[in-house]
């Protein structure tokens, strides 16, 4: 019962999240290219007119999924302590994993200046986030295409045997 609830309650926010991505890039994209934003030096860029809402929500999602993982993951680590303290530290992975993703990203990630609609950027710390962020996602996208092309493929059944 507990268990139904739960799978309920995550796929309703997870419909809500895809509903609201849908409309925000609905926005990004269909709406135009008229906003004009003031960039360093005083010059200006043309830019689809909801460009910051979209930001906004990518760094919404990133910041939710990075805050459910470290707390579901002390969570975990918490009652599995309690309960069986060998399969507590397996628990740990999942932190552990997503540390050294973050340690990756940020190793590679550079601050060099970028040329934006002639102009030169230079901001070290919005650089080096973006690219933070950046290499983030595109690896946790590899890692769910594989994963999805894995399991249809069926080689996660070898992993899903039931014990009695």
């Amino acid at each position: 019962m507990k268990a139904e609830l739960y799978s309920k309650i995550s796929s309703y926010i997870f419909i809500v999240l895809m509903v609201v991505t849908a409309v925000v890039l609905v926005m990004f994209y269909g709406v135009g290219y008229d906003n004009q934003s003031a960039v360093t030096g005083g010059a200006y860029v043309t830019d689809p007119q909801y460009t910051d809402l979209l930001m906004y929500w990518m760094y919404a999602l990133m910041a939710i999924t990075i805050i459910s993982v470290a707390v579901f993951g002390l969570l975990q680590f918490g009652a599995n302590m309690v309960a069986n303290p060998k399969s507590a530290i397996k628990s740990l992975g999942a932190l552990l994993a997503m540390v050294a993703l973050f340690v990756v990203a940020y190793a590679f990630s550079s601050t060099e200046p970028i040329l934006i609609n002639g102009v030169v950027f230079e901001d070290t710390t919005i650089l080096l986030i973006t690219d933070v962020c950046l290499y983030v996602l595109y690896i946790l996208l590899a890692v769910s295409l594989a994963s999805a092309i894995f399991s249809l493929l069926g080689v996660f059944k070898m992993f899903n045997k039931v014990k009695a």
